[in-house]
């Protein structure tokens, strides 16, 4: 049964795409525990509703947007009265590469790489139009597998009865059995026997812990004697608990829980010890001043997930910098960030000569690795690249990114350029944008978060135009002092933490 969760009308605009983004995600927080799924969901509305309001012709007038979920999907519907636009017919091997998918190919490629399922519906000028995306889930809570090592059927048929009420159980009559219950399933803590024919739980032990991806797993002993020498032998070998026989049910589900619970402490105490480090290796760093340009940067950091990647290289002539964001809020969010940091310098480090092409080039390359390379596929990112030249010079290209902002005393517009996300689309090709930057202006780059970290929707516009309205007000003072007149009208709005990294770059010519 379908249950519905989220449903509104909005006129057909670009404010309104904001609107029903910020309106959703809301609705998501709640709705959906997994935030790589959520980041999906928001990002197909987002792609789905602007190329309506842009691209549509007749254009639609209003877009009805449902959000709703059953035992085993989520599904987003968009229903508009524009013309009809039918994605199903635009298959992978037909979907135009590069910089061409954003005009002509209209966002398919992102749509399809970050659904399951899409449908569309032509109203043929006499209903509403409809496109579903549809993304699977689970129909039950993921829960902690034990694998329970007994020689004894009726005691590993009672272990079972004890815990299959809380736990998916995996059962295995000796040590060889267990081995290769654990090579082929995910297994969360092992209870297993000592005495046993073929391998014992000793020497059960022992293997697993010559294995890297087995040593660490919570092991328990069950066993019949109450034997010192038998107890430091298996305190040597690094289990986390030892229960003697007969044991009753809640002792053995309370040991189970202390265990799981401890395993799960100290993972994340090395992961929080680890995601430290790597934040601290990721801080993002320009010079002040290069190549007659005055440059000014300023961070926020949430403490989880991905981030924000700033990267850049020297020479004789210029500056070429890269500014990344990587998706994500789970604890691999980060080590991916880091995996993209190193293969990102290695990139701007192999360029021999920095030229305005570089821009250009280094996002093909970017792109073009996170296809095929087995870790770089699971990172979820934006990306810019700019190469900086004397007399205020700069030429800029983008994977996803937010559009900068040039700053004059007529105002502020975003700089129109685009470009598909890295790794949607094999050969992707990018196309570059040149500025010059006069005295008196000023180039703003940002991450999302800038805009996107207020603590509701409502603040959210508010946020916004505080913030450019600061950028703006702000044009005359020196760099540093604007950029933190800026930052603080963030922390005024943002939630506290802020919901995703920020990070704020000001440039302007030194002519």
């Amino acid at each position: 049964m379908e249950h519905l969760l989220f449903d509104t009308q909005k006129p057909a605009t670009l404010e309104a795409v904001r609107e029903l983004r910020h309106h959703l995600e809301r609705v998501l927080l709640d709705a959906v525990p997994y935030p790589p799924m959520r980041q999906r969901i928001l990002l197909c509305l987002s792609e789905a509703v602007t190329n309506l309001v842009l691209h549509a012709k007749p254009k639609a007038t209003h877009i009805t947007t449902r959000f709703g979920r059953d035992e085993l999907i989520w599904y987003l519907e968009i229903l508009d009265d524009g013309a009809p636009w039918n994605l199903t017919e635009h298959k992978h091997s037909h979907i135009p590469s590069g910089f061409e998918l954003t005009v002509n190919g209209r966002g398919a490629g992102i749509l399809y790489a970050q659904c399951d399922q899409m449908e569309y519906i032509s109203g043929n000028g006499t209903q509403l139009n409809r496109l579903r995306l549809v993304w699977t889930t689970s129909k039950q809570k993921q829960r902690a597998t034990i694998l329970i090592v007994e020689d004894d059927n009726a005691l590993r048929k009672l272990y079972t009865l004890y815990l299959d009420h809380r736990f998916e159980i995996l059962t295995a009559s000796n040590g060889h059995e267990a081995l290769k219950k654990i090579i082929t399933k995910k297994v969360d803590l092992v209870l297993s026997d000592i005495n046993m024919p073929e391998m014992s739980g000793l020497s059960l032990r022992e293997e697993l812990n010559q294995k890297r991806d087995t040593d660490i797993i919570p092991f328990i002993f069950l066993t019949a004697f109450d034997n010192d020498s038998i107890k430091k032998h298996a305190s040597d070998l690094g289990i986390d608990d030892y229960l003697v026989k007969p044991i009753d049910k809640s002792q053995l589900i309370n040991t189970i829980d202390r265990v799981l619970e401890r395993s799960r402490q100290i993972y994340q105490q090395l992961t929080d010890r680890i995601d430290k480090s790597i934040t601290t290796s990721l801080s993002p760093s320009l010079p002040n001043q290069s190549h007659n340009w005055r440059l000014s940067i300023s961070t926020r950091n949430t403490g989880i997930g991905g981030g924000d990647l700033l990267l850049h290289k020297l020479d004789e002539n210029s500056l070429q910098f890269v500014l990344a964001d990587i998706m994500g809020h789970d604890d691999s969010a980060k080590f991916f960030a880091h995996a993209c940091s190193g293969y990102l310098h290695g990139l701007l480090q192999s360029q021999s000569k920095i030229t305005d092409e570089n821009s250009v080039q280094l996002l093909e390359q970017l792109s073009e690795f996170a296809m095929q390379d087995e870790l770089m596929s699971k990172i979820t990112l934006t990306c810019c690249s700019a190469v900086l030249s004397p007399a205020g010079k700069i030429c800029l290209a983008s994977a996803g990114h937010p559009p900068p902002l040039r700053i004059s005393k007529t105002g502020i517009k975003f700089v129109p350029v685009v470009g598909v996300l890295p790794g949607l689309l094999q050969d992707a090709t990018y196309q570059s944008e040149t500025l010059h930057i006069t005295a008196g202006e000023r180039i703003a780059f940002y991450s999302d978060g800038l805009f996107e970290s207020a603590a509701d929707g409502n603040l959210r516009w508010q946020l916004e135009d505080r913030i450019i309205s600061a950028l703006s007000e702000t044009l005359s003072m020196p760099i540093d002092q604007a950029l933190s007149i800026v930052m603080e009208t963030f922390d005024e709005l943002a939630s506290i933490p802020p919901k995703d990294d920020v990070l704020l770059l000001l440039m302007e010519p030194i002519i």
